[in-house]
């Protein structure tokens, strides 16, 4: 069910079922929208039975990736993760142990998070999926669907099944279009600002009650 557990164990790191996709697309790459192929992609972080579950759009990209990319402690927790392993920080980008730029970009965007429970708690009860899972500076892919997306909008419609509290961090339009139920869902809560996407009392104050 999971076709993460068979990402390819060297770069690049493309699923075998999403590489004709990829390959016969139309989007014109330019340096904001390339995809590193280089990088573990990031689907989704953390415990997918989690209660709470964020929504987010794809994961970023930095020059400094690489470093930690080719890091076996790094693979292995990526790879762990991939493949829905439970650790004492199921979130591994809220590890302590992780210093990569994906961990800092987290833990500024759920600082009142951690702040108002703890580090571990929220990395065991938390979970993301992103829209499309390949690493890149900017998105840029509308009009490219992969079939590893599916897996992704399968643990939200699970999340929903359970009563899990989501959040939409960003791209509202395009997580409706590909599942058009969760417009209805009672559990649904957005963030106020979307070009910094920070879960906090603020910017989220219909769902940080709940998210709490």
């Amino acid at each position: 069910m999971n076709p993460w557990s068979k990402l390819p164990t060297s770069p690049p790191y493309i699923l075998d079922l999403d590489k004709s996709d990829i390959a016969n697309n139309k989007v014109k790459f330019n340096e904001n929208t390339e995809l590193h192929f280089e990088l573990l992609p990031e689907p989704f972080l953390g415990n997918p039975l989690a209660p709470v579950v964020l929504l987010n759009l794809n994961p970023g990209y930095s020059p400094d990736d690489i470093t930690y990319h080719r890091q076996p402690a790094f693979i292995k927790l990526s790879r762990a993760n991939l493949n829905h392993q439970l650790s004492d920080y199921s979130f591994y980008l809220l590890n302590p142990s992780v210093s990569a730029p994906g961990r800092v970009w987290w833990d500024k965007k759920l600082r009142s998070l951690i702040r108002d429970t703890s580090r571990e708690i929220l990395a065991n009860n938390l979970t993301c999926v992103e829209f499309f899972p390949y690493h890149s500076i900017k998105f840029g892919y509308h009009n490219l669907h992969l079939p590893s997306q599916e897996y992704s909008f399968y643990l939200v419609r699970q999340a929903m099944a359970r009563n899990a509290v989501i959040i939409l961090m960003r791209s509202r339009n395009l997580w409706l279009s590909a599942i058009p139920e969760l417009a209805d869902y009672p559990l649904l809560f957005s963030l106020l600002s979307v070009q910094n996407p920070t879960i906090s009392p603020r910017n989220c104050p219909d769902g940080y009650t709940f998210i709490i």
